[in-house]
């Protein structure tokens, strides 16, 4: 059973899970109700547990319902992680795995990932591999195999959204061992080729038809709409061929015409013919460049030589899967990908003819769940799926989503799975209680927005989405419907609910830009942003209201207005710099960037240089901060009495040699401080040290009193407790603390600043 709609998908969800505790007397506990997130399952749990109260305040005496609250505690609703760690914690024994493991850090696993890539490296390197050696030379890098090694945990980290990841890859490494006696044509990629091929002179066709239509409606022009005709024949005839050598010597042997010149005939419309026949003849030049620049037998010669070199790919990625197993279980911890794939082993096995079927776990799953509910089914993955599926009886899953908002792809979520089921399930005018196996319900009311938000909505998507774009065909058959009904305000005021659209011309003046902008040529961005906040400005000028549920109509506040931006990486910076230049009150979710903060810089050269003072750059970073306190004429000075050796030795020289006394005490002070953290580091742990080099230092209240304080030291209070993770984790020791942090932000999973949020 199918459920798509445009909102209130939960609702949907919670009253069919009531409905067949209450009507059809099924217990909670033999429920499987599967979220996105953590929230929306207490949310969940707490709607259900609401309408079972409502029920028994009219039935006091039914003791099913004040069974269901007992058994509330019970129930599986949750996000599928959670579940399958029930089943990992349940049935351990199964795949041969400690009862007592622990999730890794993602931090952790990405060190120990890089850590298991090098040892294996190290072994293939041992083994002379020459097919390994090979393999580096291709995919390696000029100086070092870095970019084989960034290749294998691509191709290793998206496998894991696959059910069985090395079945997944031998499938398609084995996509390349084809014969040589094979038409290219006939392959996958000549295939995936020719359509595009074809999809591009179909749309140089098109192009040149209109030309043609306008060249015919004048006499003049006429030799100009014969040569563009023989042009659209001739590309008529290449879309004909099928076969690869066809198409490859029809396009060698095309020629195009020469565009006949006159110089009696003045015309707009002949020249910007040639412009556009000239643009399409470039088309198919780079057409014939980058994609038919073999024969077929060449290109399957090519193909098959890819298979040799894959094929050792596979075996590194296979003996880095294994080793990479091993090392997580020498330290007793899974990573995230773990969470399900172990609870997909415990669920499937292979019988006799190799094909995988339940194990005895999942058939005591199945007779428990009487149903399996699946919130937001649009973001699910093949390995959810194949989870759900084999604890299912065949009959029982119910599912919510709605394909237009399915936005994790890049996540491996499959919105082909839901589609699948959209365009195969029969449509059911029943009840989302009623329905039967293998129907769709539609809704499609919407009830978090205005009809001046949904009108625009439907407008924009019902232009520019499609089955090539989003996977489905939006028109009124799927436009979202008002289905909130807003009070009138019973005053005429301002209502904050219109949709705009604002679109700025960088070549003109605008008025709303002030005379700041005229006077520089400013970033896109910086005009944007200063556009918002002047806009932001207005809303608050002319007393704009919005509808609050507990309150009605009140006047618009700072936490009502949220800015989207396609991406935050740099623009939010622009943004949130002209908001805070305003005075707005301003939170931005970047979740990166932690380790470039200047206070989190400053604290780690501090670590680095007290494991290792000769390391001129932390040295002067830490001598420049507030903690070191030197100005950068006294960093001129120092280096003067030693231009040879590590600045370090130039502090050194300084405190012994130095001729101003008050430099020289400075160096001193600085000195005995540094030996005090080096002494302090060999008996505090990490967190302790960190935690005195902010108190010793009075880093700590120093940031705090800065701009932007706040955030500062919620920074410096998530370095410590990050510390204090790392030692309680399998790694130990300053000098690894230093390794891993490096590794970290130089990688792309940094840890993401503190978040704080005022609400005003």
């Amino acid at each position: 059973m199918q459920q798509q709609h445009g909102s209130g998908k939960t609702t949907v969800l919670v009253e069919r899970m009531v409905n067949k505790i209450i009507k059809e007397k099924i217990d909670i506990n033999q429920l499987l109700i599967v979220t996105f997130t953590n929230a929306a399952a207490a949310e969940m749990r707490e709607r259900i547990l609401e309408a079972i109260y409502k029920k028994i305040e009219k039935e006091p005496e039914n003791r099913n319902l004040q069974k269901q609250i007992v058994l509330l505690n019970d129930a599986n609703i949750s996000t599928i992680h959670s579940f399958c760690l029930e089943v990992i914690k349940n049935y351990f024994y199964e795949i041969g795995i400690s009862p007592n493991f622990r999730i890794g850090d993602s931090a952790e696993i990405k060190i120990l990932k890089q850590e298991t890539l090098e040892e294996i490296f190290e072994e293939f390197y041992e083994e002379n591999n020459k097919d390994f050696i090979k393999l580096v030379n291709i995919y390696g890098g000029y100086r070092d195999d870095n970019q084989l090694k960034e290749l294998i945990l691509k191709i290793f980290n998206y496998s894991q959204s696959m059910p069985f990841p090395m079945e997944w890859i031998n499938e398609n490494v084995e996509k390349f061992n084809i014969t040589k006696e094979s038409d290219f044509s006939q392959t996958e990629w000549g295939k995936m080729l020719i359509s595009y091929f074809k999809e591009e002179i179909e749309s140089a066709i098109i192009i040149l038809k209109s030309v043609e239509k306008e060249l015919k409606k004048d006499i003049e022009l006429e030799k100009y709409y014969i040569t563009i005709l023989e042009d659209i024949d001739n590309l008529e005839k290449l879309l004909k061929q099928n076969l690869w050598d066809d198409i490859y010597s029809s396009i060698c042997n095309l020629k195009f015409k020469t565009w006949p010149v006159s110089r009696k005939i003045e015309s707009a419309l002949k020249d910007k013919s040639k412009q556009i026949r000239d643009n399409v003849k470039k088309q198919i030049e780079e057409l014939q460049n980058k994609i038919f620049i073999y024969q077929s037998k060449e290109a399957i010669e090519d193909i098959y030589d890819m298979y040799k070199i894959l094929t050792m790919l596979e075996k590194v990625i296979a003996r880095f899967s294994n080793k990479y197993q091993e090392n997580k279980k020498e330290k007793n911890i899974i990573d995230f990908n773990d969470i399900e794939h172990f609870a997909l082993k415990i669920l499937v096995k292979k019988d006799e003819n190799n094909n995988y079927i339940p194990t005895d776990v999942a058939k005591t799953y199945k007779e428990k769940f009487k149903e399996i509910a699946i919130d937001e089914y649009q973001d699910s993955n093949l390995v959810q799926e194949y989870i759900l599926t084999t604890i299912s009886n065949g009959k029982n899953i119910f599912m919510v989503g709605d394909v237009k908002q399915s936005i994790y792809k890049f996540r491996q979520a499959r919105p082909e799975l839901f589609l699948q089921k959209y365009n195969s399930y029969k449509l059911s005018d029943e009840t989302i209680n009623e329905c039967k196996e293998n129907t769709k319900i539609q809704l499609f009311q919407n009830f978090r927005s205005r009809s001046s938000i949904l009108d625009i909505t439907n407008l924009v998507f019902d232009n520019i989405m499609s089955k090539d774009l989003g996977g489905i065909e939006y028109n009124k058959k799927e436009y979202l419907n008002e289905g909130a009904k807003f009070e009138e305000p019973a005053q005429k005021i301002n209502i904050a609910g219109k949709a705009e659209l604002n679109i700025i011309d960088l070549k003109k003046e605008d008025e709303e830009i002030d005379e700041e902008i005229e006077e520089k040529i400013l970033e896109k961005n910086e005009v944007e942003a200063k556009i918002v906040a002047n806009r932001i400005k207005k809303i608050f000028k002319d007393n704009y209201c919005v509808y609050d549920k507990k309150e009605g109509y009140r006047k618009a506040t700072f936490k009502d207005i949220v800015i989207l931006l396609r991406t935050t990486s740099d623009v939010a910076k622009v943004y949130e710099k002209e908001l805070t230049q305003n005075g707005f009150p301003t939170f931005t979710d970047t979740g990166s960037n932690y380790f470039e903060t200047e206070e989190i810089q400053v604290v780690l050269a501090v670590l680095k240089i007290i494991d290792n003072p000769n390391n001129d750059i932390p040295l002067v970073t830490v001598l420049r901060s507030p903690i070191g306190g030197f100005t950068d004429n006294e960093l001129i000075e120092i280096r003067l009495e030693e231009r040879n050796g590590f600045f370090y030795q130039a502090l050194e020289t300084t405190k012994e040699k130095s001729q101003n006394l008050e430099l020289k005490n400075k160096v001193i002070k600085f000195l005995e401080m540094l030996n005090d953290w080096q002494l302090k580091q060999e008996y505090l742990s990490l967190d302790e040290l960190i935690w005195y080099i902010y108190e010793s230092t009075n880093y700590y209240n120093f940031v705090s009193s800065e701009s932007n304080g706040e955030l500062k030291t919620a920074n410096l209070k998530l370095l410590f407790e990050k510390a204090k993770d790392y030692e309680k984790a399998s790694f130990k020791g300053l000098y690894n603390f230093i390794n891993y942090i490096d590794k970290i932000s130089k990688g792309s999973d940094d840890i993401g600043s503190a978040k704080l949020i005022r609400r005003k």
